[in-house]
């Protein structure tokens, strides 16, 4: 049989990688080693976070399934960040991990071209640096031009209760381990990563009185376009580690797989191991403990990862407020599995040594349900392209999350599992949750992943952001509107408001003033979207902010978008130090821009890069010659 586009793994890589490519109208194949798997939770039961959420939203924007599954399957939502500004606003949504499993399945079932096919990978295959197919274990041999590789923690994944470990790509599931052979023959490097997971708690032996209780936000907007108003069923609680806890992993901290005197590799270190927190960390007399619930009889505690025996775990659990009597359900265990390093895919997270395979997920060294989901879209959509005949398509910083994490992963590497977060975004303020379908609505129009609701609701929502710019433009507030309005809601400064009148925009940029408090006297706002509220307050309150970074954009987008040459001889450029010729041989960048982020490569020697392009421009007679394909 032959495919334009084959996916290896069920997760939520390859589900988005294999619902994209088939969304592009590619005839595409989903392989994994379950069918009743696909979509599976294999950590916390929930989506978003700071800079995940806008992940998720991204996800949504280019028509992918994510967003659906989480907001479909939410048991609770919330609002993160708020305080902070909408650089940092996001979205979480605790989710019912079984109605999820079920929805992903459903999705992929029913998605046009999309063929699902149990059974295990055991060897790539590529002719003279280009893809030929995928051979299964059973003997099965399978015919493609695009190969998409996802797997998460499966690929030859090892799971540690303390010292005792056995071979799983999770609980009960056994691992991936055939093709790093495969990938290592063909010239990919493979290293080792780790990570670990909470126990879960029998709920009806939890006891939440005098805990701090969580509610859901019925504020929250949902991730997604296609989904309604939040669902708030349950409450989460919030306790706390103690010092008689820590002890006891400190006495028994050896017993940990993390500690142990022949540790795995590297974990992550923005989702710390209980271990980790207690060791590096010693001043802090507690941490937070967030009780959720997950499905209606166990609890996930989240803040505690943890590869310690699970005797320690239950004699850790028994000394917090509220499970004195908690019986753990299903211990924590640690994970170390395979990765592929990512400095050896272009930022459409295509092969740079055959043509037609990429890599998505955790395969590339992140971790987290969000960065592993944007990632196979991503690979779906450029192995569709791959597969069409079509140029490929590349997302810059300044353009999505999704681009920046690209970025990052391809020209830097990863050293442990890699963590979105809205601080490695130059562009944040830019990169908002709630613009995410703006930023992002046009490219997939062109890519053909917009469907015709999302469509339909994008075009509403930019009609709202337009009128209501209109609107807040014209209307002019007197001085006993202004003075009206200031008795009424909690606004700050009232006795330094202007005695004359006043834009209703000039108005809405003080911090305290929210577009919602001008309802009653500007009707005409409640003709349009309210999908366009928050936007539109955003783009008028922060103005100038936004107008600045779009100039220091366009300001770097010369050196950013200035394109190397494929096969130029980083040798022969005059004035690179050895170290640099080193690191962009190795690399290869395809921009001054990633060139200028690579560590080891100085001032000096990027200077003396752009000058040495520079001249090759003018002497090429025309600077498309070079220009960047990060467009």
């Amino acid at each position: 049989m032959v495919y334009d586009v084959i996916v290896v793994g069920g997760g939520h890589a390859g589900i988005e990688a294999a619902l994209a490519a088939a969304r592009c109208g590619q005839k595409t194949l989903l392989v994994t080693q379950r069918l009743a798997t696909i979509g599976a939770l294999s950590c916390n039961p929930a989506f978003g976070g700071p800079a995940k959420g806008g992940l998720v939203r991204e996800v949504d924007a280019l028509g992918g399934y994510a967003g659906v599954g989480a907001d479909r399957a939410a048991t609770q939502c919330r609002i993160l960040g708020e305080k902070k500004g909408p650089a940092a606003r996001a979205t979480r949504n605790l989710v019912d991990r079984t109605a999820y499993n079920e929805l992903a399945k459903e999705f992929v079932g029913q998605c046009p071209g999309l063929t699902l096919l149990e059974g295990e990978a055991k060897n790539i295959l590529a002719t003279a640096g280009q893809i030929q197919g995928l051979e299964l274990v059973d003997g099965r041999t399978l015919k493609t031009g695009s190969l998409v590789l996802t797997g998460g923690t499966f690929w030859n994944g090892r799971i540690y209760h303390g010292l005792a470990s056995q071979p799983g790509g999770r609980v009960g599931e056994g691992p991936a381990t055939h093709l790093k052979a495969s990938l290592e023959s063909l010239g990919h490097r493979v290293g080792r990563l780790s990570t670990s997971t909470a126990p879960r708690l029998l709920a009806k032996t939890v006891d939440t009185r005098g805990l701090e209780e969580q509610a859901g936000d019925p504020k929250a907007r949902p991730f997604s376009a296609l989904s309604g108003p939040p669902k708030n069923l349950v409450s989460c609680f919030l306790t706390w580690t103690n010092p008689k806890a820590h002890q006891i992993v400190r006495d028994n901290i050896k017993s940990s797989i993390i500690y142990a005197d022949n540790p795995v590799s590297s974990g992550p270190r923005y989702c710390p191991s209980l271990e980790d927190k207690i060791h590096h960390f010693p001043h802090r007399e507690r941490h937070m403990v967030f009780l959720e619930p997950d499905g209606p009889e166990l609890i996930y505690p989240g803040g505690l990862p943890t590869g310690l025996a699970p005797a320690t775990q239950q004699a850790f659990i028994n000394c917090l407020a509220g499970l004195e009597k908690t019986v753990i359900a299903r211990p924590g265990y640690a994970i170390e599995y395979d990765y592929s390093d990512p400095t050896l895919l272009a930022p459409t997270l295509e092969s740079l040594l055959v043509k037609g395979l990429f890599l998505a997920g955790q395969i590339n060294g992140t971790s987290g349900y969000e960065e592993a989901g944007s990632q196979g879209l991503w690979a779906g959509v450029g192995a569709a392209l791959r597969s069409s005949g079509s140029e490929p398509f590349y997302l810059r910083r300044d353009q999505a999350l999704l681009g920046v994490m690209l970025d990052d992963l391809t020209v830097l590497g990863v050293e442990e599992p890699y963590r979105v977060f809205t601080s490695r975004a130059e562009w944040r303020l830019l990169l908002r949750e709630d613009n995410a379908d703006s930023r992002l609505g046009e490219i997939a129009e062109n890519l053909g992943l917009l469907d015709p609701v999302r469509r339909s609701v994008l075009t509403k929502k930019r009609a709202g952001i337009r009128a209501g710019h209109l609107i807040l433009g014209q209307t002019w507030f007197p001085p006993e509107r202004i003075q009206d309005i200031a008795r009424q809601y909690p606004i700050e400064d009232k006795d330094r408001l202007t005695e004359g009148p006043m834009l209703a925009a000039d108005f809405l940029k003080r911090p305290s003033v929210k577009l919602e408090y001008f309802f009653s006297s500007v009707p005409e706002l409640a003709t349009i979207d309210p999908a366009a509220y928050l936007t539109l307050e955003t783009e008028i309150k922060f103005a100038g902010y936004l107008a600045r970074q779009e100039k220091a954009i366009k300001k770097l987008a010369t050196q950013e978008n200035q394109g190397l040459p494929r096969e130029l001889d980083f040798r022969g450029v005059p004035g690179l130090s050895r170290e640099a010729v080193e690191i962009l041989s190795r690399t290869r960048p395809l921009t001054l821009g990633q060139a200028s982020r690579l560590r080891g490569v100085t001032p000096a020697s990027l200077s003396a890069l752009a000058i040495f392009v520079h001249k090759l421009t003018a002497k090429a007679g025309q600077s498309s010659a070079l220009t960047s394909p990060l467009t």
